[in-house]
């Protein structure tokens, strides 16, 4: 790229990473009109920083890197297809509901497959000859940059480099990230990305996670995931995986929604010269009640409540041991004095508030009362006892 950093550029995006890794072949299907798409509407409508277009340019890089590397494992190593996932539990739940906190503690197990914010950023070792594997230091920078970059998104989602993150990294493969809509103003983008179908992400998720557990021979061991996003495709979620457990994480919406703009407007401070509350706090509110909505209908049409487990955030936050050895009893997985340890041990690490108070109110984000009780009726008469 030149001096300019004035716009990001599509073909000059795609020309780099090819040229980094000495790949072509993105595989199917075809991300150009995605990434033209985020591409446009982040030049167009984001107001990015000098240092913020310089930073996504790396991040996109990275994502169309890590494309370019796992169709061509997929190209010369087949056989890795031939995994079988078994079990999966996948932690869903609004933003700021408790997922982070019982995702992380639920991994903190050895005897679970996780996917680690270095796996998730590089999930691909392609390694010349004698050069070392710098992921796990490449992520512990990636993570002091979003620090710096952002003290108070950081404090409300705090991100380590040898823990558990979400599968938002993950949609990059794809190239269907929500996080591109949410952590920057792209309207256009979020409009194209509301029609697509997002199957290719199951594609490309499960893909990787066969992946891994090839290349890390750890067959039938079972997973712990997480994903706000998989709230909106249950279907496909089963379809993908027929044998998940999905843990719920319910906290009352408003509450969780007001949180999450917060989250929102701090990442798009930290980028943008120009930040709209009020529109940040549209945009989360349709955001969620979108989610909820389909949501409700799909778990009612699956037929599934076996496969489901409802928790609510008080529990995550006040008994988080009782709230696993439910979880590891509905995925059959054994509770042991080791797993009560490694609990112990991340909550004496891990605790709350550690790198600051996530404050927020409703009012900062525009956001009338009644419209929320009225947009999320149904949602909090259902779950009422969890919320």
């Amino acid at each position: 790229m030149s001096d300019n950093t004035e716009k990001l550029n599509a073909d000059e995006l795609i020309a780099t990473a090819q040229a980094m890794t000495g790949l072509n072949d993105f595989d199917a299907p075809d991300i150009r009109e995605s990434l033209t798409t985020l591409v446009m509407s982040l030049n167009e409508e984001a107001a990015l920083t000098p240092e913020a277009i310089l930073a996504k340019r790396g991040s996109l890089l990275r994502a169309l890197c890590n494309r370019l590397k796992l169709a061509n494992a997929v190209h010369y190593a087949p056989q890795f297809e031939n995994e079988i996932i078994t079990r999966p539990v996948f932690v869903i739940g609004l933003q700021r509901s408790g997922t982070t906190k019982l995702h992380r503690v639920l991994a903190a197990d050895d005897a679970v497959q996780k996917l680690p914010l270095w796996r998730l950023l590089e999930p691909v070792k392609q390694l010349a000859a004698g050069e070392e594997d710098n992921r796990l230091e490449n992520a512990r920078s990636f993570v002091k940059g979003m620090q710096s970059a952002s003290p108070e998104a950081y404090a409300a989602h705090p991100m380590y480099a040898d823990q558990p993150d979400e599968e938002v990294f993950v949609m990059e493969l794809a190239f269907l990230a929500n996080i591109n809509a949410t952590a920057f103003r792209a309207p256009s983008y979020n409009d194209w990305l509301n029609k697509q179908d997002f199957e290719s992400w199951y594609v490309w998720f499960r893909r990787l996670l066969k992946y891994i557990q090839y290349t890390d021979g750890k067959s039938g061991q079972q997973w712990i995931l997480k994903a706000p996003h998989h709230l909106g495709f249950l279907p496909l979620l089963f379809k993908y995986f027929p044998d998940a457990i999905v843990v719920n994480c319910h906290r009352d919406p408003l509450v969780a929604v007001p949180s999450f703009a917060a989250l929102a407007a701090a990442a798009r401070r930290s980028t943008s010269n120009s930040v709209d509350n009020a529109e940040v706090g549209r945009y989360c509110l349709d955001y969620c009640k979108s989610r909820l909505d389909t949501y409700l209908k799909d778990r009612d049409q699956l037929g599934r409540e076996n496969q489901f487990l409802d928790i609510s955030y008080r529990e995550v936050k006040d008994d988080v041991i009782k709230v696993v050895q439910r979880v590891y009893q509905s995925a059959d997985i054994p509770f042991t004095s080791q797993t009560r340890a490694a609990i112990q041990r991340w909550e004496t690490e891990f605790a709350q508030h550690k790198h600051g108070k996530h404050s927020y109110s409703a009012s900062e984000y525009a956001m009338d009362e009644d419209e929320m009780l009225a947009a999320f009726a149904e949602y909090r008469d259902r779950f009422a006892e969890y919320i």
